[in-house]
């Protein structure tokens, strides 16, 4: 796994898929457009021990979350179906029970339909729940899939979920990895 740093801040990790050879790309919560990521009382930045990423974001308390990202469709293989993932950790998660969230990957950008699913795995019936824990502890929900034709492009994603008061979720980033 190599680390793609920015100055003192990891922006993103890249791997290959061990059983197709395919790019893969985590990209951290730093990279992200995190709506509430500069209001110091809604987000903190804190560090994970013996994480992939230094920092992750802490969202302490918010009405609002918004995540956006962006990413050259080139920095991945060709001809290839993708799923975005969305990892994160609750803590104590209030607030995220009742309120979906809004999913949206688009290509060259027109965003697909939005999908509405449910991302508190304890929660079952419904909302469309693809909540899964990973092997590092995280949990992770797929966002959309998307195919990369080759054809130089942007793969647009958002996040959204509105309405209710949330707090405790720690995010770790998105995962962009070969379907």
């Amino acid at each position: 796994m190599l680390i793609i740093s920015f100055g003192n801040i990891e922006m993103q990790s890249f791997q290959l898929d061990r059983k197709s050879g395919k790019k893969c790309y985590m990209l951290s919560a730093r990279s992200l457009s995190i709506a509430c990521g500069d209001d110091g009382r809604s987000c903190n930045w804190i560090v994970v021990p013996d994480y992939r990423f230094h920092e992750v974001a802490y969202l302490r308390h918010m009405w609002l979350l918004g995540i956006g990202w962006m990413i050259n469709i080139l920095a991945l293989s060709p001809n290839t179906q993708y799923a975005t993932y969305l990892v994160f950790k609750m803590i104590d998660a209030e607030g995220f029970q009742n309120c979906p969230l809004e999913l949206s990957v688009g290509v060259g950008g027109s965003h697909n339909s939005t999908e509405i699913v449910c991302y508190d795995p304890n929660v079952e019936g419904r909302l469309h729940n693809r909540v899964s824990q990973r092997r590092d502890g995280w949990l992770e929900i797929e966002i959309r899939e998307f195919f990369n034709s080759g054809q130089e492009d942007e793969v647009l994603m958002n996040v959204k979920q509105r309405d209710y008061w949330k707090k405790d979720l720690l995010l770790a980033g998105i995962e962009v990895r070969p379907k």
